[in-house]
């Protein structure tokens, strides 16, 4: 992941004559709009950097850092990432309507009506798809 230097968004990584650039491209209206003394693309070779970037992580990976390097790289981590509301609720309902269609099916196996059971799996069916707010 490069980014560029001037307006610090992600660079686009492609390959030419089968050596690898990345490139950032940006319109120079933008560039005037932001006030940002942006050339219209900006190139950076692969090659230009990965000599000091393959130096930098051999120094990373000594044998005296390496329990230093791994444990700042398991910090950099976000082991439980906060999941957002609506996605906890949406997993919450499909959680439910699955416990529901467990348990209707074994009303079905022990002879419950057909008929009866059907329209419970529908109503679940419509809630687990999102159709009613409360089921």
């Amino acid at each position: 992941m490069v980014y560029c230097g001037l307006c610090h968004r992600k660079m686009q990584g492609q390959r030419s004559n089968g050596e690898a650039y990345y490139r950032c491209r940006y319109a120079q209206e933008y560039a005037l709009a932001n006030k940002i003394d942006h050339l219209r693309n900006v190139y950076l070779r692969e090659l230009d950097v990965v000599t000091d970037l393959d130096a930098a992580l051999a120094g990373a990976f000594v044998p005296d850092r390496i329990s230093d390097t791994v444990a700042m790289m398991a910090a950099a981590q976000d082991p439980d990432p906060v999941e957002e509301e609506p996605i906890r609720q949406a997993r919450a309902r499909l959680a439910d309507c699955d416990a529901r269609l467990t348990k209707y099916r074994a009303a079905l196996d022990a002879g419950a009506d057909p008929v009866v059971v059907t329209g419970w799996i529908s109503e679940v069916q419509g809630c687990s798809a999102g159709r009613r707010s409360r089921c």
